[in-house]
């Protein structure tokens, strides 16, 4: 069976006369808000729930940690959970949900989704129970409030860039 005729593409002769429209750039502008180095208990070290058809699933416990910047001060309080899939290849999908108690008693709702690197082996080493020394995370957070002084985060759409370390000794 014959293939299919494909018609022909054609370039103008006259390239600078050739008018394409060119989209407008939209202006993006970021803003430090705060920084917070996350604390995982010693006492609660990571859940694996176990592999399923996504990867392999753990919990991870947050908690004490403290959050400062020229925006937002604080700590989370009680405990967050970041809810991880680890895929065969090493990446990771990260759900994150945290409540940072600001320093003057607003309580903000910290969420995030995100992508992480375990690298090449951390699928089958997470399995055995041995965690990678660091993992880079990078995610979409957004926070909520009620709080009448920090009405301006409920429409933010933050970019976060971390590291976590993982450390035996």
């Amino acid at each position: 069976m014959p293939l299919p005729e494909v018609p022909h593409a054609y370039v103008p002769r006259d390239i600078d006369t050739l008018k394409i429209p060119q989209a407008k750039r939209l202006e993006f502008k970021t803003e430090y808000l705060f920084t917070y180095t996350m604390q995982l208990p010693e006492d609660d070290p990571p859940f694996i729930i176990g592999s399923n058809a996504d990867g392999v699933s753990l919990i991870i416990t947050e908690r004490g940690t403290r959050v400062s910047g020229p925006r937002i001060n604080g700590s989370f309080i009680r405990e967050g959970n970041d809810y991880v899939t680890i895929r065969p290849d090493g990446s990771s999908i990260h759900d994150v949900r945290c409540v940072i108690l600001t320093d003057d008693g607003a309580r903000i709702k910290f969420m995030y989704k995100g992508k992480g690197d375990f690298g090449s082996t951390g699928y089958t080493d997470v399995l055995e129970g041995k965690m990678p020394e660091k993992v880079k995370i990078r995610c979409g957070p957004h926070l909520e409030t009620a709080h009448p002084e920090y009405q301006w985060v409920n429409g933010l759409q933050c970019i976060e860039v971390g590291e976590s370390s993982h450390n035996d000794s």
